[in-house]
């Protein structure tokens, strides 16, 4: 060791504390950056030589940089996020259904509600209040049977049924499409993820060569991108061995493997055949595995879309159906003149569907009849009082349940579904923020330790700008004064 060597030494040494004052001022300014993990400046002595005095070292120097990941940890971030993707999928899928049905649904009291549905007659105008302001007419018109006023009423009252009915499938109808719709634009934004996780992959590789570990910001970026994409799909990721930092991404298949939708830099990317109506089909796209979706909002609209959302526009189709068979039945019971229908049944399915039922095109105000009878009394009620207490009979196709009641239950069914998952959300979103708080303790940045290591490393960068100009003073000693 000469006293060269030393300056030698001290000058590595003022590098290393400038790095770590950059580095510490690089953590403070990425501090609201939710993808950044803090980083270090990872100072050693590269070696040691021997001297008359003994073993020296070589000097301080930067022979590195590390950021703060808990892999472990990251990983059940991204577990949690696909589950809680797909929760709150079927949250927002639910509450829309909820809103488009048009019933006003409260679960503060049980006085004026049965079954969640209100049936207080305050003015939701909702389903259940039309359905029963339609057989209250029939009521109305069995009391005064001869009255044309109670026929128009009763007209008017059919006539909204039918296009509450028609309204409420139509908008369901718009909301299966528009969760279809969203579904395919998540899908191309989870395939944009993968293929930019592959380009990620190679990036990593080639930044660190044979210095593994140290594309930090490329690594911060594809954390981040892992986790968007378990937003959309269920996914789980492994290292690659001596591949330069690269990683699997991989997906379960129905048949209970995994498939690679990223390997290195190579990647596959997901279909969806949603031709056959509620079975739908996801696959990849190069090897043509079919996925078992599991989590993330991929999985969640489309068991929002074909479970609850479809279960009550079957009930709805139900409901039309049964009221169809069941007036039109009663209507035409024993001499019924000229065989006619009160709603339109002509053999064709669709008008027995929620989204197709309508009056019969001849019923007006002077057709329709309020008995059966050949004598066609306008006195006689028989007919209107039978189909009056149709709103309390039993319905064997409804479950031995009025159509009231079956609506009700359907409503109630869905605000149940509604509430199950919301309270499921609540739950895993503790969960998830209790992960993303711990995420935040090893990697978030502190501006107070970040600030301690700045003066820190100041106050040492200070310390070796003396030292140097000590060496310095004692060469000018040797070079000028002692010649």
């Amino acid at each position: 060791m000469s006293i060269l060597g030393d300056l030698a030494n001290a000058t590595k040494a003022l590098n290393a504390h400038r790095f770590g004052v950059t580095t510490a001022g690089n953590n403070i300014a990425n501090v609201n950056n939710p993808e950044y993990a803090r980083q270090r400046a990872v100072l050693g002595d590269r070696g040691t030589i021997q001297t008359i005095a003994g073993p020296r070292g070589l000097g301080v120097e930067v022979v590195g940089f590390t950021h703060a990941r808990d892999t472990i940890l990251d990983r059940e971030v991204l577990r949690e996020t696909s589950i809680n993707g797909s929760l709150d999928a079927q949250s927002k899928a639910l509450s829309k259904a909820e809103a488009v049905m048009g019933q006003e649904i409260n679960r503060a009291g049980d006085s004026a509600f049965i079954d969640g549905a209100s049936t207080d007659g305050s003015g939701s105008g909702g389903l259940a209040e039309v359905l029963n302001d339609y057989f209250n007419a029939f009521h109305a018109l069995s009391a005064n049977p001869a009255s044309d006023a109670e026929k128009e009423v009763l007209l008017q009252k059919s006539e909204i049924l039918v296009q509450k009915l028609n309204v409420t499938a139509e908008r369901f109808e718009g909301l299966q499409s528009d969760l279809s719709t969203e579904a395919a634009t998540n899908l191309e934004d989870a395939n944009r993820l993968i293929e930019e996780i592959a380009r990620l992959n190679v990036e990593i590789a080639r930044s660190e060569g044979n210095r593994a570990g140290q594309a930090l910001v490329l690594r911060d970026t594809r954390q981040a991108r892992l986790e968007e994409l378990s937003e959309y799909v269920q996914i789980s990721t492994s290292s690659i061995p001596d591949s330069g930092g690269q990683i699997k991404v991989s997906i379960q298949t129905l048949s209970g493997t995994t498939v690679d939708l990223v390997d290195e830099g190579r990647f596959d990317q997901l279909t969806l055949d949603d031709s056959t109506p509620g079975l739908p089909v996801f696959s990849t796209e190069r090897t043509s595995e079919q996925i078992d979706m599991k989590g993330g909002s991929l999985h969640g609209l489309m068991i929002a879309r074909d479970g609850p959302v479809q279960e009550f526009m079957n009930s709805l189709d139900l409901l039309a159906s049964e009221l169809v068979d069941q007036v039109n039945g009663i209507y035409n019971s024993g001499s019924a003149p000229g065989n006619t229908n009160f709603f339109t049944d002509t053999g064709d399915a669709s008008e027995k569907t929620a989204r197709g039922i309508s009056l019969d095109s001849t019923l007006t105000a002077q057709t329709l009849r309020t008995t059966n009878d050949a004598a066609q009394n306008p006195g006689d009620n028989t007919l209107a009082l039978a189909l009056a207490e149709l709103d309390s009979s039993d319905i064997a196709n409804l479950g031995d349940r009025s159509f009231s009641e079956f609506y009700r239950s359907s409503v109630s069914g869905l605000a149940q579904d509604v509430a199950s998952v919301q309270s499921r959300l609540d739950d895993e979103g503790i969960v998830l923020r209790l992960l993303k708080e711990q995420q935040d303790s090893v990697s978030g940045v502190s501006i107070d330790e970040e600030m301690t290591d700045m003066m820190k490393f100041q106050r040492a960068f200070e310390a070796t700008g003396r030292h140097i100009r000590a060496i310095d003073e004692m060469l000018d000693v040797i070079v000028n004064r002692l010649i």
